[in-house]
């Protein structure tokens, strides 16, 4: 893995000015006379997010890369928001604009299938990332949500030595990576008994909604012990504690940068202990490297699929290749991130993707 090192300050604005549009070309920034490679289409979902803005740029930035290289020669972008027809009027926009490759964040596990269906009638390679759909028909690469959560949610048991009542700050309801991750933190809290869990609430991947929910959650429960949540709501989370007069509990962390340097600050000044494990946007370019080099017609080592046992039952066809969190953040290297991402703008995410030779090294 490798880190980018991302344009730092002042983009989120222009970023979600950029992709607010229902579409954007990355044509427009094509060199004069390009006309060789593969035209690239992206289906997003929700794109106001921090998070989703970065990976918009990172794969911008990665496809300029293999432009330049003679592989693409257009990348169409199509952000829907939250909503499922959206999404699937769209891909039958990037159909029509004869993409050749077709990346999809998507919106839900198979309300897609029909008209993905169509992509690959229309002879579209079709490659879902970040979030599964449970259709063996369909390459999938995205990280192993259990891989995630799972350590996270120990690390709070393990604070609490096995005994206490938390809450739990979940992301974006209906998102189907969000939907394992909610089945990961219940498999793991099912093994401790005296760990009552009072309420889960969805803070939207957002500081300031879950500042809110946590806000909302103090008042109905005066007495919690710990607070479970993931990507990029500690801080909003551990504001709610300030401003009710309330001691911080344990809670889990992430790698929003503005979290990494909140998080730098409080442990040098009074011993703040967390952990928070990478969820990189940039992983949607590691998708991008693979499709381009399978639409050149070069193959994936056999062993490489799986079949994911939470999205599709055990005799499935392996259509996924899952990726794992390549760093985890505790009180032993946050000195060491915070110093490489101190500089960065505060919405942005800790942000690793595979290298050329890592991507190619999945090829036979």
């Amino acid at each position: 893995m490798t880190r980018r090192n991302l344009i730092k300050s002042g983009l989120v604005v222009l970023f979600c000015l950029m992709f607010a549009a229902a579409a954007f070309a990355g044509g427009n920034g094509e060199k004069a006379g390009a006309s060789k490679g593969f035209v690239v289409g992206l289906s997003n979902g929700p794109f106001l997010h921090s998070w989703r803005i970065e990976m918009l740029e990172s794969l911008q930035k990665q496809f300029d890369m293999y432009r330049d290289k003679g592989w693409a020669s257009k990348l169409i972008i199509q952000n829907a928001g939250p909503d499922v027809n959206t999404q699937i009027a769209q891909i039958r926009n990037l159909i029509a604009s004869k993409v050749n490759l077709l990346l999809i964040n998507p919106n839900s596990s198979t309300a897609l299938d029909p008209v993905i269906k169509e992509a690959q009638d229309a002879g579209v390679l079709v490659i879902v990332f970040d979030q599964p759909v449970p259709n063996p028909d369909v390459l999938n690469i995205y990280m192993n949500q259990e891989w995630w959560q799972s350590p996270l949610t120990e690390w709070l048991v393990k604070q609490l030595n096995g005994k206490g009542n938390i809450v739990y700050i979940s992301g974006i309801a209906d998102q189907p990576g969000n939907i394992l991750r909610d089945q990961a933190a219940m498999k793991v809290l099912a093994k401790y008994p005296n760990i009552k869990l009072l309420a889960k609430a969805n803070g939207n991947w957002d500081p300031a909604a879950a500042q809110q929910v946590m806000t909302d959650l103090l008042g109905s429960f005066p007495n919690i012990d710990g607070v479970l949540t993931q990507d990029g709501m500690t801080t909003g989370i551990m504001r709610a504690f300030e401003a009710a007069g309330k001691k911080i509990p344990p809670v889990t962390g992430d790698t929003l940068v503005a979290f990494i340097k909140d998080w730098k600050q409080r442990k040098d000044a009074s011993g703040f202990n967390t952990v928070g494990i990478e969820n990189s946007p940039g992983a949607v370019a590691t998708s991008l490297g693979i499709g381009l080099r399978m639409l050149q017609g070069k193959k994936l080592k056999p062993d490489l699929l799986i079949v994911d046992p939470n999205v599709m039952p055990v005799a499935s066809k392996p259509h996924v290749i899952w990726t794992h969190p390549s760093l985890q953040v505790d009180n032993t290297n946050i000195d060491k991130v915070y110093g490489e991402y101190k500089d960065w703008a505060d919405s942005f995410y800790v942000n690793i993707w595979y290298t050329e030779d890592q991507i190619d090294a999945l090829f036979q």
